[in-house]
């Protein structure tokens, strides 16, 4: 399959490897590069972000090796806090849903639909009132003034006729799911889960994967490469890399790296200009992790399997409510899979706000932090469901899963996608990097920029070097 994009051309092959978990990176990644003379890259984060990046630049020529910390495999916050609910199937415990407001993105999510790894979710969304507020659709909401998605173009009248949700916090539509909808919008799940597209993506374009391995250092070196420290382990220190993209979700690593160079390149380099803002761009990235982090928790839990037969929706924001911002059908999102006998699974993602004032209360202590969310959420579920014209409805076997960092509430504000600091072959990419529609999005393109301008990079490079 062939993706094409405005600026990238992605070629998906079939799987000829990934390196299993804690394995020996300089041994196995050596020998597998012994017959090409392509250049080395090492891309640091396995979320969508390092993934996009590997992608491009295995399909330019080069030769990357996805580095993720995670030991149940890439994906980043695609895999990171679901699981299942007894015996149950998987549920989404990190992103919802994807979608592109970009043609760019939204030509590699078709392809990726092709592909058999995404797949169209057509269920039915809208805003949900968190006190006896009702379900109004999304097709509603684009026509009330004043509900987060609505048209701002909307006369008065209609809004005084409309009884309008409380006010919200984290802006009281999570990732702007209604508000980024309009009739062109296609919204997609990953097949089998939202957890397995980084997976998938890695094995069909053969990217080469090392998980279960946490980057503590990048050292840039006095010929141009890089060389990396590992958390518990010197076995990877003797290897070097041509380049360097740091796609990582925490961006203090990013930073403490970006100061490595102004370290290394002071007896080299006396433009000062630069150190200055090579320094400046360090402490910004160290700002962003500092205070523009944000917890939550996404509750997994089951429920009666009626109750989707009985609730005028599969998906939701509730602007109103302060502990709760989103609720899904899980069932709705898995094609072929039946309701269990005993229920069905939901998932929801709280509000940050509830979430810091949790861990504050119990003072970091995430396994009673997140026993008391399950509890919390489930009587705000119960509540919620009630109002909605039902019977009280009692979540069972629910838990809830803690996100330290789960989204960012600014960003480095740049007109690209990502960073590119040609000297030193570094490239920068995340969703801290520059506003999208979604967190997603934000992430895909700047991981897609990121691999397109170290692959230029190298070109560039190559072409320099043949003879005239």
């Amino acid at each position: 399959t062939t993706l094409i994009t405005t600026t990238t051309t992605i070629t998906i092959r079939r799987c000829r490897r990934i390196l299993p978990p804690g394995c020996g990176i300089t041994r196995t990644f050596a020998s597998s590069l012994g017959t090409t003379n392509a250049p080395r890259i090492a891309v640091v984060g396995g979320g969508i972000t390092g993934t996009f990046a590997s992608l491009v630049l295995k399909n330019r020529g080069l030769s990357p090796l996805l580095i993720d910390s995670g030991r149940n495999g890439v994906g980043g916050r695609l895999r990171g806090g679901g699981g299942r609910v007894g015996d149950l199937r998987y549920a989404d415990g990190g992103a919802q849903f994807f979608r592109a407001s970009e043609p760019k993105l939204q030509t590699v999510l078709t392809m990726l639909e092709r592909s058999g790894m995404l797949t169209k979710w057509e269920g039915r969304f809208g805003l949900l009132g968190s006190q006896a507020g009702g379900f109004l659709p999304v097709d509603v909401v684009k026509h009330v003034t004043g509900l987060p998605g609505s048209d701002p173009n909307n006369n008065k009248e209609e809004e005084e006729e409309t009884a309008i949700p409380a006010a919200a916090t984290d802006a009281g539509d999570f990732c702007g799911f209604v508000q980024n909808y309009n009739d062109t919008t296609t919204t997609y799940v990953g097949v089998p889960t939202n957890a397995d597209l980084c997976p998938q993506i890695c094995s069909m374009a053969g990217i080469d994967v090392v998980g279960g391995r946490k980057v503590t250092r990048a050292i840039p070196q006095k010929d141009g490469s890089w060389q990396l420290q590992f958390e518990g382990s010197n076995e990877a220190d003797q290897l070097l890399f041509d380049g360097l993209i740091m796609a990582t979700h925490d961006p203090s690593l990013v930073a403490a790296t970006v100061r490595s160079i102004v370290e290394e390149s002071k007896d080299q380099e006396k433009n000062t200009i630069v150190h200055e803002r090579l320094t400046r761009l360090a402490n910004d990235l160290q700002a962003i992790r500092d205070d523009g982090r944000l917890p939550l928790f996404t509750w997994t839990g089951m429920l009666p399997t009626d109750v989707s037969t009985q609730l005028p929706f599969d998906a939701v924001s509730v602007p109103g409510s302060q502990k709760l911002q989103f609720l899904a059908r899980e069932s709705s999102k898995r094609v072929g899979v039946p309701n269990d006998d005993e229920g069905e699974v939901w998932t929801a993602v709280s509000t940050s706000a509830f979430a810091a004032d949790l861990l504050n209360r119990f003072g970091g202590k995430s396994k009673e932090a997140s026993q008391e969310a399950a509890l919390q959420l489930s009587n705000e579920i119960s509540s919620l469901i009630q109002s909605s014209s039902m019977e009280n409805v009692t979540p069972k076997n629910s838990s809830a899963a803690r996100w330290a960092s789960a989204l960012t509430s600014k960003t480095l504000e740049l007109k690209e996608d990502s960073i590119l600091l040609t000297p030193w072959r570094l490239a920068i990419g995340g969703d801290y990097i520059r506003e999208k529609s979604s967190p997603f999005e934000a992430a895909a393109l700047s991981g897609l920029e990121a691999g397109e301008r170290v692959a230029a990079l190298f070109q560039q490079v190559d072409d320099e070097s043949q003879p005239q």
